[in-house]
């Protein structure tokens, strides 16, 4: 039966037990699909045109100052576009395979080693990069239909990096399909779990982020974990998919 509670409590005493690997594992994915390469061009025109302004420039400087700004700005941003999609789909998405990998061998009574986040690059790494990129292109597909029907896929994907984690030679439709069907009729019971963190996660904020570092994120990423091992079992109990496909790891 699906315990809330008890996916937390168990995920956060994983994390704790394994603290400080637990923190540096969610700080590295933490940054990796954060927006770090992100540049926003309004507001830095804004901001050089503000302060033009502040120091007495005419109209026609205006003109010039953003003409010229544009021109530098524009293709400065494609640059980041198109590098923050090769990090994403050759960095941060298999180390996120990895990483689902360490979370789940986290327990109070094992603690796996670091270097277990480099699963999703030592496995079948075009099958893990293909396999993630077409999770990330289906939902974002999915999200142009109306932002609601892109997350209900993208719960639906759910549990992807995880499968990929225990089997990264897993046939890339086989590994979505398998998602979908263990997340049949959990999506909501997901996506409650995520807004049980949004009080944390406004904490985190407020300190600029150290509490996000040093317990929200890692325990968010705990838990996440544990329902993962909530949906593998009952896929397990119905037949959706065996040891063959899905053959463990550690403690799991």
């Amino acid at each position: 039966m699906w315990d809330r509670p008890a996916f937390k409590e168990t995920g956060r005493a994983n994390f704790k037990a394994s603290y400080w690997p637990f923190v540096a594992v969610s700080v590295l994915l933490t940054l990796l699909t954060g927006q770090l390469l992100s540049l926003n061009v309004k507001d830095e025109l804004t901001q050089l045109i503000q302060l033009c302004q502040d120091y007495g420039c005419t109209s026609s400087e205006v003109f010039y100052l953003t003409q010229s700004a544009l021109h530098l700005l524009i293709p400065l941003t494609g640059y980041f576009t198109v590098l923050g999609f090769a990090l994403k789909l050759l960095v941060t998405n298999p180390y996120e395979v990895g990483a689902s990998r360490f979370f789940l061998e986290n327990t109070t009574f094992h603690t796996a080693p670091f270097s277990r986040v480099a699963v999703g690059f030592t496995g079948n790494y075009g099958n893990v990069v293909l396999t993630q990129f077409l999770r990330n292109l289906y939902t974002f597909l999915w999200s142009l239909l109306f932002v609601i029907p892109g997350i209900v896929r993208g719960y639906g994907y759910f549990a992807v990096p995880y499968i990929l984690s225990e089997n990264p030679n897993l046939d890339h439709r086989r590994v979505l399909d398998l998602s979908r069907q263990m997340t049949m009729g959990y999506k909501w019971e997901i996506f409650v779990t995520d807004l049980s963190f949004l009080g944390w996660h406004i904490l985190s904020a407020i300190t600029l982020g150290i509490v996000g570092v040093f317990y929200v994120n890692p325990y968010y990423y705990a838990t996440r974990a544990e329902i993962y091992r909530f949906l593998r079992a009952k896929a397990m109990e119905q037949g959706i998919t065996s040891a063959g496909e899905l053959p463990g790891m550690g403690s799991l």
